[in-house]
């Protein structure tokens, strides 16, 4: 059994985990999922005085208050920056970060800065708000199934711009531990696919998830077979090889 802390990106909730923390619970896991201030059902506590410190704190706050050691932290988007802040600053708790599609920190530069061209997309205004950035449509998440993609539309909400203009004041301990790139592939963005490319050049393994943007929406068995898988694998830093062999997660489709 392994323990899961799920972290939401932008515009989004604790709530886009609820299908695949509980595949993962099939398989035996224990998951958590977490929801950063001023999101999902903690969007009344939005304000403009929400940074990317509070919400690595709402993190750290859930590891120590839940008494949880050797977590696994899953960061989705904007949620990588918080994964790899928490696992810098609290790498004691922590066995390992998978970044899923996420934007790879680096110290001294916002996630807009971070994100490169696809940093270009998240600068629309909330109603004419300096600080709030308003959730991209529903339709450039990929979700093809009509009632699904309306489900997912009413929940979106605005996000606080300085949480995505804020630079990122932490190191790199976080790549001490066992760290996963998780690249969705089936739309084929070349934002994401730089983000995976800056990943391998900093030593993280880089695994492709033949799915939509949005896997835990999508496809949560897919998700979390392939988490299960990854953590099955995880071993002082590396993947476990068995006769020389790439393990099977280390494939192109999943």
């Amino acid at each position: 059994m392994a323990v899961f802390v799920l972290i939401h990106g932008a515009f989004t909730g604790g709530w886009i985990w609820g299908r695949t923390a509980k595949a993962l619970r099939a398989l035996g896991h224990d998951v958590h999922r977490p929801t950063l201030t001023g999101c999902g059902e903690r969007a009344h506590l939005l304000r403009p005085e929400i940074v990317l410190a509070m919400h690595v704190e709402d993190v750290a706050q859930m590891l120590f208050h839940e008494d949880l050691d050797q977590a696994i932290l899953v960061g989705h988007g904007y949620g990588g920056m918080i994964a790899s802040a928490v696992a810098h600053r609290h790498g004691g708790k922590v066995a390992g970060v998978v970044h899923l599609d996420g934007v790879v920190p680096e110290r001294g530069a916002t996630f807009l800065e971070a994100s490169g061209k696809g940093g270009g997309r998240l600068s629309a205004r909330q109603n004419g708000s300096e600080w709030l950035v308003a959730p991209p449509p529903v339709e450039t998440f990929g979700v093809r199934c009509r009632e699904m993609a309306r489900w997912l539309s009413v929940r979106l909400q605005p996000f606080p711009r300085q949480c995505l203009g804020t630079p990122y004041p932490y190191g790199t301990r976080d790549r001490e531990k066992p760290c996963i790139y998780l690249r969705t592939t089936v739309l084929d963005d070349p934002a994401v696919g730089a983000q995976a490319a800056r990943a391998a050049l900093t030593g993280m393994r880089v695994l492709e998830l033949a799915t939509g943007p949005l896997p835990m929406v999508t496809n949560p068995g897919r998700l979390a077979k392939t988490l299960d898988s990854i953590v099955r694998h995880m071993g002082n830093g590396n993947p476990v090889r068995k006769n020389g062999q790439e393990p099977a997660w280390q494939t192109r489709n999943h």
